[in-house]
């Protein structure tokens, strides 16, 4: 499936690694629509940025953004590290404008063993230590109050390792919400979400009320839910966590939404595990997406 044309004339790209097939024709796609690809690579532990395998300092990075009219992100390949990264500098230069790719897979790699169908376990990714970005980060005290908004994927132990880090929290002033990607990428997938979660959804006593749909494959729609609940339960006395577990246009989503609120009264915090996305983890294309998002400050 190709690409859309309407690509063409892009002046910088920024891409991942490509560890399956539609990460590898995001990549070439955009190598062939793009007139500099940069590749770009987040280290959450150093909190240190990589440009073609090489670190580079803030006021180098925001050079490559100088004078350029169309700049793309591959959502595909790129984490929420890395796009946290360009929309800081985005921020900072005022650029009106950038644009996500992002090719929606049509299939994703099952756990090796697994024989019986019906059982929704997945092999997507390797998960590592909740932290923050800097910028994006507020310290949590457990006498704050705090919402905390988790946007699941398919993978129910990234919920229950964010809960364990966390630590002990005082669930009379610690509330969970959770989105679900309904729709789902394709009909039947919003199981993959619902039914691994159930467990962890009961142990935390989480209701029907406290449970969010959000159509997986739209950023707008992320972003404006994130907006929605930012209203209804943040609080000055407290912080507003957000969790994006789920769906890569659910996480740019959150990444706009972190970016707008970033320095408000109402404080917003994300808070993260950066997976190590698992090779092969999905196969073929079911269609792409192309998103030009109108940046306000």
């Amino acid at each position: 499936m190709d690409a859309p044309p309407s690509l063409q004339s892009v002046d910088v790209a920024f891409v991942g690694g490509g560890v399956d097939h539609r990460g590898v024709a995001s990549i070439s796609a955009l190598q062939g629509f793009a007139s500099t690809v940069y590749r770009l690579r987040f280290d959450a532990v150093n909190q240190q940025t990589y440009i073609n395998e090489k670190p580079v300092l803030r006021e180098a990075f925001t050079k490559i953004f100088h004078q350029q009219k169309r700049i793309v992100l591959d959502a595909t390949t790129l984490g929420l590290g890395e796009i946290l990264q360009v929309l800081l500098v985005a921020k900072r230069l005022r650029c009106p404008r950038v644009e996500f790719l992002y090719a929606e897979p049509a299939r994703y790699t099952r756990r090796e063993g697994a024989v019986d169908f019906r059982m929704r376990d997945f092999s997507l990714t390797q998960n590592c230590h909740f932290q923050s970005v800097q910028g994006f980060a507020h310290e949590y005290d457990p006498s704050m109050r705090a919402a905390h908004i988790f946007l699941l994927g398919f993978e129910p132990g990234r919920i229950r390792n964010a809960i364990e880090q966390r630590g002990d929290y005082d669930p009379d002033r610690y509330r969970f919400q959770m989105v679900i990607g309904v729709p789902a990428f394709q009909t039947g997938w919003e199981s993959n979400s619902i039914r691994p979660h159930l467990a962890v959804l009961e142990d935390l006593e989480i209701s029907e009320r406290s449970i969010i749909y959000c159509q997986a494959n739209s950023i707008r729609e992320s972003y404006l839910t994130l907006w929605d609940l930012y209203r209804q339960l943040g609080d000055e006395r407290g912080c507003f966590f957000v969790s994006p577990l789920g769906t890569k246009p659910h996480a740019v989503g959150a990444a706009l939404f972190l970016l707008e609120t970033k320095g408000n009264e109402i404080s917003t915090s994300l808070y993260y595990d950066h997976p190590e996305r698992v090779i092969k983890r999905s196969s073929e294309i079911a269609a792409w997406h192309h998103v030009d998002v109108q940046l306000s400050y």
